[in-house]
């Protein structure tokens, strides 16, 4: 992945709504990179429709995430995004840092910067950083076909401007006096350039001007004929010949002639592959908990109220008669925050020789976990909430799992005057719905209930072993709503000086806040009746 790194600073902060605001790409300003001198102007980046989806973390670490994006806008200066802190330890101490001035820039990640002439006319934004110094980074750019990026000066030079092939150090320098002596490069050296057998020894390290510097007497066959003088290659078209052996895997290779390394030659001594994680299964992703409404817990009690009896209209005269009234009534609705939790104590080895992948692992375990432990939780509340439905009579030919889920949704329409959009059944009835022979199941389904929009595709069929056999579960969006705390799971470690370790863990806090219980039916259809 081509990815570019560019730093920007911060304008405000908010420790109290954990809101922080940056200039995260200035239009206009040069910056050094390691391809030279870059500026960035309007339209230049493409941003994502959806920037709540990109993650800001520590120094470019995807590891230490530390905020989520708010929005990103795009003005005559630059552009301006504001970050929300995460709750976590990484989070507390950014918002620190940043509130006291220590850590006060940002590093905008791009993916597929395409430069010209230093300038950036394309890429993506796909993330940031937030660093100590507001001020243009060495960027990190792996050509998968390396871009065009104009001249360099003399003096930017950097490690990506060298290349080492057999030993031997090449550095691209720019022409401070360039000539149009030669009618076409193509066909004459450039000055300076001389055969590998004509290069003295002491050339160590001199550089040619628009070439390729030899660090090393004598250069490695396949760059250059070694007996007749050639045109020499400059280093854009060395740079772009390996990034097109990059891209395509390395199958065209330039190499001299090498001498063959057998097994048998090292003695048995060849190391094994380390793979790391192996591969345990897809990762779980929660099926219930997106089936409702979704908001941030922010406190350890969710409180609100309903209606008991709503207002209403009714028929009216007029001629200045008393307008309808009816009597209305509200009551109070408090509901507990319930917690899910892990930690384990970890052998602080794993954290001193900076085992990153093995903290990555353990964290995705644990956060799968959670997701699985978190939707079989709200499932287990909704299923307590949820209206018992007497199933009707199945007509012969028509599946008793898709009846049930008919049966199901005229309930909702009666009870709540709400529009079903899923039904959870168990496997046993799941089983029945894929092997039933009507194609035309649920284009019936949305014929009876008038489904929005026209089709079946809002409407969900999931399955899940946490219903009991022979029943079904009919609800709609609307009915409850999922409230949980900040990103979840909360990851928190603490050094565990005593024993040696680390203690790892993570908290999740959510509260399920039923709407309507007459929006949710739970019907008990007798498979195969």
């Amino acid at each position: 992945m081509t990815t570019m790194h560019i730093a920007g600073t911060l304008l405000t902060a908010s420790a109290e709504d954990r809101v922080l605001t940056y200039r995260l790409l200035p239009f206009g300003e040069p910056g050094r990179t390691n391809i030279g001198k870059v500026t960035a102007g309007p339209g230049s980046l493409t941003i994502p429709e959806d920037v709540t989806s990109l993650v800001a973390n520590l120094e470019h670490d995807g590891t230490r995430p530390a905020a989520k994006f708010l929005s990103v806008q795009e003005d005559e200066q630059g552009l301006t995004a504001s970050v929300r802190v995460l709750t976590t330890t990484a989070g507390n101490d950014l918002l620190t840092e940043a509130t006291e001035g220590v850590r006060k820039g940002i590093s905008v990640e791009i993916d597929n910067p395409v430069v010209r002439a230093g300038r950036l006319v394309a890429g993506l934004l796909s993330g940031a950083g937030f660093v100590t110094k507001p001020a243009f980074l060495n960027a990190t750019l792996m050509a998968a076909e390396a871009p065009d990026t104009g001249d360099i000066d003399a003096d930017e030079t950097s490690d990506a401007d060298t290349i080492t092939v057999d030993g031997v150090t090449y550095r691209r320098v720019a022409d401070p006096t360039p000539t149009d002596t030669a009618a076409d490069p193509a066909d004459a050296p450039a000055q300076g350039t001389q055969d590998a057998e004509q290069t003295p020894a002491d050339t160590k390290g001199t550089t040619v001007t628009d070439t390729l510097t030899a660090s090393a007497a004598q250069a490695p066959a396949g760059l250059h004929a070694t007996t007749t003088k050639a045109p020499a290659k400059g280093a854009t078209d060395v740079f772009r010949m390996l990034a097109s052996e990059y891209a395509s895997g390395g199958e065209r290779r330039m190499l001299a002639a090498l001498a063959d390394i057998v097994p048998g030659d090292i003695l048995g001594l060849e190391q094994p592959q380390f793979v790391g994680e192996l591969w345990s299964g897809r990762a779980y992703q929660r099926k219930i908990v997106p089936l409702f409404n979704h908001a941030n817990l922010t406190s350890f009690e969710v409180k609100g109220w309903r209606w008991v009896t709503k207002p209403a209209v009714a028929p009216y005269a007029g001629n200045k008669t008393a307008v309808p009234t009816n009597e209305v009534s509200t009551a109070p609705v408090s509901i507990d925050v319930e917690r899910i939790a892990g930690a384990h104590d970890i052998d602080r080895k794993f954290k001193d020789f900076g085992d990153a992948q093995f903290f990555a692992a353990y964290y995705k375990a644990m956060t799968e976990s959670y997701a699985q432990v978190s939707d079989a939780q709200v499932l287990a509340d909704v299923l307590a909430a949820a209206t018992a439905t007497t199933a009707g009579t199945v007509p012969t030919g028509v599946s008793p799992a898709m009846a049930g889920i008919v049966d199901g949704a005229l309930a909702v329409l009666a009870n709540a005057n709400a529009l079903p959009s899923f039904a959870v059944v168990a496997p046993d009835l799941y089983r029945d719905i894929l092997l039933t022979r009507n194609d035309d199941a649920l284009s019936l389904l949305n014929a009876s209930l008038g489904l929005e929009d026209g089709t079946v595709a809002s409407f969900r069929v999931v399955p899940n072993g946490g219903l009991p056999a022979g029943t079904t579960l009919v609800g709609s969006r609307d009915a409850l709503t999922v409230h949980e705390l900040g990103e979840v799971p909360i990851r928190v470690e603490a050094e565990n000086i005593a024993n040696g370790g680390v203690d790892a863990g993570v908290f999740g806090y959510y509260a399920v806040n039923v709407h309507d219980a007459g929006a949710l039916a739970l019907v008990d259809t007798a498979p195969g009746a």
